[in-house]
């Protein structure tokens, strides 16, 4: 019989393991026509329970976070995240270049995972029909059972539990990133 903790590390590496085959079979798709010109906002929280590794202390931070992907008229996808918990934050901006493997559409659906050293984020976003509007499911998976993190505050953590709160997406004409 296998230990509570191989189990947890083998469901952490099949989750893992999901998120990166899921994006894998839609790694050359490129964007819905629909979407050109158009800006995504997909936002959601997560909590857990993290303990700091310079001193033992547990922390029971919320976050709130909120990735704006723009579809340019060419349809290269351009990408700003925000992310803020209490006083601290911060804003991660990537062109085509980067953020193309990060982002990957596949019909009307919009992946994005995301890792933060010891987690993995798969936001998975679905268009309707005439792509008007959108929802957004957030799943979050711990690398390892000694998964780590950098925290908003810039300090090492130990991720002892993460969860996804809800999520929200919104679709508008034009460039959001251009201010």
């Amino acid at each position: 019989m296998a230990s509570k903790t191989s189990k947890k590390n083998t469901t952490h590496a099949a989750l893992l393991m999901a998120m990166t085959l899921s994006l894998s079979g839609a790694a050359n798709a490129a964007a819905p026509q629909q979407l050109y010109n158009k800006t995504i906002t997909i936002t959601w929280g997560e909590s857990g329970t993290y303990k700091r590794i310079s001193d033992g202390m547990n922390t029971n931070p919320v976050g709130q976070f909120q990735a704006t992907v723009y579809v340019s008229s060419a349809g290269r996808p351009f990408l700003r995240v925000t992310n803020t918990s209490g006083r601290y934050g911060g804003k991660r901006e990537a062109g085509p270049e980067t953020s193309s493997g990060g982002i990957q559409f596949n019909g009307n659906t919009l992946t994005m995972v995301r890792e933060n050293i010891g987690i993995a984020r798969r936001l998975l976003t679905t268009f309707d029909g005439s792509f008007a509007s959108c929802s957004t499911t957030v799943t979050i998976g711990k690398i390892n059972a000694q998964a780590t993190m950098k925290g908003f505050d810039g300090a090492e953590y130990h991720i002892i539990s993460m969860q996804p709160g809800a999520a929200s997406c919104s679709i508008r004409e034009g460039n959001a990133l251009a201010n």
